[in-house]
């Protein structure tokens, strides 16, 4: 019966506890919620990451689709040469800039002297590289580093971010060339030079910004070089003309790409491949310079054009 009795009192006591908290838990249910601050967030998949300490590489590169993501956030190996690397090696072709990756290496073209990458075993030719996203647009055989703002490279296999390569190449990697655009200051650069025997070099980089808030931009480039550079008796000739236009609007960027490329190479020394065992041979009589066949005439003419929204 004590027991008993107890264990009424008990159950008595809850609900009775119970009775006098369901009034607390009303009033605190109907106070007004705390107010919190507006929070907006921006972001933008067109502007470039910035550069690391030093300025020759960038933090991050564009990542196919996704658009351009820092180095931290990409899921593959990428890296991303900045132009201030291409002017402080004075790189002249895109071959030039990419010899920085060590897992690049710069060959030549069969029969010709196009330019051929070669990442992780794979070749990526000239005509399979992107500009700012798009296949199909670069000059061939040969791209002069004055055209572009970054060099980005992609290890590994890229084609679900940037689509199948046209001519079928860039199993181990991928190179996409970002066009130069005019800078929130204006840019006046001319530079001059003089290497080899006789070969001389002149480039302008022009950068404008107007309009209303500046939304409008145009970056022109000019470059010229002329003569016979190191090997002897190999005369080349380069003519470049770049011209980057945007608008940057609140609502809608566009911008446009136009250029025009001619490169020429007299009496260029051809690669020597060798096949099978090589035998010994007597010194040969000809004088002359090169060690493969005469020497020939190369020459690459590419108009570009390019536009995106």
């Amino acid at each position: 019966m004590v027991r008993s009795s107890r264990r009424r009192f008990a159950c008595a006591a809850s609900l009775l506890a119970l009775t006098v908290a369901a009034p607390a838990l009303a009033q605190t249910g109907g106070a007004e919620p705390a107010q919190l601050d507006e929070i907006v967030v921006t972001g933008s998949q067109v502007r470039l990451p910035g550069a690391a300490a030093g300025g020759q590489v960038a933090t991050g590169g564009r990542v196919g689709l996704f658009g351009n993501l820092d180095a931290m956030d990409t899921p593959f190996a990428s890296t991303s040469y900045t132009e201030k690397l291409v002017r402080d090696q004075q790189s002249r072709s895109i071959g030039d800039v990419l010899q920085n990756d060590p897992v690049v290496r710069v060959s030549k073209g069969f029969g010709n002297f196009q330019e051929l990458y070669v990442i992780r075993g794979f070749p990526v030719y000239s005509d399979d590289m992107t500009y700012n996203g798009l296949y199909g647009v670069l000059p061939r055989q040969f791209v002069a580093a004055e055209l572009v703002e970054r060099v980005e490279v992609f290890h590994g296999a890229t084609a679900f971010l940037n689509g199948a390569a046209p001519g079928g190449s860039g199993v181990g990697g991928a190179f996409n060339l970002v066009p130069k655009r005019a800078g929130s200051q204006p840019l006046t650069r001319l530079t001059a030079g003089v290497s080899g025997h006789d070969e001389i070099y002149a480039a302008a980089d022009l950068a404008r910004r107007f309009g209303q808030d500046d939304e409008w931009g145009a970056r022109l480039n000019l470059v010229s070089r002329d003569g016979e550079g190191s090997v002897e008796g190999e005369d080349g000739q380069l003519r470049v003309v770049g011209l980057g236009l945007d608008r940057r609007g609140d609502r809608a960027r566009f911008s446009a790409d136009l250029g025009w490329q001619d490169h020429r190479i007299d009496a260029p020394r051809p690669t020597v491949t060798p096949a099978g065992a090589i035998r010994p041979r007597r010194r040969p009589t000809s004088t002359s310079p090169s060690p493969g066949p005469t020497p020939t005439r190369n020459s690459c003419s590419a108009p570009r054009a390019a536009s995106s929204t």
